[in-house]
């Protein structure tokens, strides 16, 4: 989930340096959702935990891969 929030927190950065508005507010929607998400965890039971821990893996995966190679 961490990962998650990473991605999330990079590609805001990327959004308010390009003056995305549009984007900005998706991104900021998006990661507030996996900070929630992050605080249900502390009441979860294993099986939920669980759950949330295989959906995230799976997001951070297609977020990953939606990714435009980096410049170098």
């Amino acid at each position: 989930m961490g990962a998650v929030i990473a991605w999330y927190n990079r590609q805001l950065l990327l959004a308010r340096r390009s003056g995305d508005q549009q984007r900005l507010e998706e991104l900021t929607a998006q990661r507030q959702k996996c900070v929630e998400d992050q605080a249900r965890l502390q009441d979860a039971g294993p099986e939920e935990i669980t759950r949330i821990a295989d959906s995230y893996t799976e997001l951070l995966a297609e977020l990953e891969a939606s990714e435009p190679p980096a410049e170098e």
